[in-house]
């Protein structure tokens, strides 16, 4: 039976997503990942904790938020505006409470299984007449296993479908805790070189491989397999069509390979987190770029999707 005290960090509860699986779900998003992806989109899904997001655009420059900061974060910048000193800011939420022009919130907060799961049953409904149910993403899922392990049992034991959004990179005993209550896996393959993969996200890739292959073959769990299309570091034909021999060689022909288009979101994310090392300014994909490549795939003999 599920832990239902058990805790976890998580950013959101998202209803209605047609994206993360089949029929109509609700995902939930961990905080927390060990990648450190340069198209990062979910930017503030980094950090385990809770983190202070700041809308520059929304700001009128009142000052409440640098008066009432208890450990003198903000400071300001030359035009006005506020900036926070993020070595400082604890993400107490205090200048948040007397923001007036709601520019700045607080992303994650701690939940536990039974609270997280309560508000996934509220669609229900949904999930069933549609085929759908629960997916857990992030960030990266495997980073809190046992709160993402409890939180896909409680599922379970609520009669809904459970799927799974992660890149794999972890440990084989965490593999197997979180996956004994999985229907479906999705995985991320970022690219198929592994110093490659280690230049675009800070690790190596033989692990996430390996997992990949275990989940497949031993603990034989239907999956499907994506990739985030960034032209200029992984979208080139030779990498996808690695992947998707990869896929036909090693996995089987029923897993569906969806090919991703890189979206400009993690860009004002990252700006509302005020980060200052990202410098990733990349056009997306074209259409047709989009679907010459997954006809390529499935000249393999593997069956491809383009987006979520």
């Amino acid at each position: 039976m599920a832990d239902y005290s058990c805790q976890g960090h998580i950013f959101n509860i998202q209803s209605y997503c047609i994206h993360d699986g089949p029929g109509i779900r609700s995902t939930v998003f961990v905080k927390g990942c060990p990648l450190n992806c340069l198209w990062c989109q979910n930017p503030e899904s980094k950090e385990a904790k809770p983190q202070l997001m700041y809308y520059v655009d929304k700001c009128t420059g009142c000052g409440a938020c640098s008066a009432v900061c208890h450990v003198g974060a903000v400071c300001w910048e030359q035009g006005g505006k506020p900036r926070t000193d993020r070595q400082k800011c604890t993400a107490c939420g205090t200048c948040v409470t007397v923001c007036p022009s709601k520019a700045r919130e607080i992303t994650g907060y701690t939940t536990t299984v039974e609270d997280a799961i309560r508000k996934v049953m509220e669609d229900k409904l949904f999930m069933d007449g549609s085929g759908g149910g629960m997916t857990v993403s992030g960030g990266e899922p495997l980073m809190q296993p046992e709160f993402t392990a409890n939180l896909l049992e409680a599922a379970h034991e609520e009669g809904i479908h459970t799927a799974i959004e992660t890149s794999n990179f972890a440990s084989r005993q965490v593999i197997d805790r979180v996956y004994a209550h999985v229907d479906l896996a999705i995985c991320d393959i970022k690219h198929m070189d592994s110093e490659v993969h280690r230049r675009l996200t800070g690790v190596p890739n033989e692990q996430i491989l390996d997992n990949i292959r275990y989940i497949r073959k031993v603990l034989q769990k239907p999956m499907n397999i994506r990739t985030p299309v960034v032209p200029g570091y992984n979208g080139d034909q030779e990498n996808i069509l690695a992947t998707a021999r990869f896929i036909a060689d090693e996995l089987g022909a029923d897993v569906m390979y969806s090919l991703l288009p890189y979206h400009r979101l993690g860009e004002s994310k990252s700006e509302s987190l005020e980060l200052t090392d990202y410098e990733l300014h990349v056009t997306p994909p074209e259409d047709a770029y989009m679907r010459e490549l997954a006809a390529q795939v499935e000249e393999l003999g593997v069956k491809a999707h383009i987006g979520g």
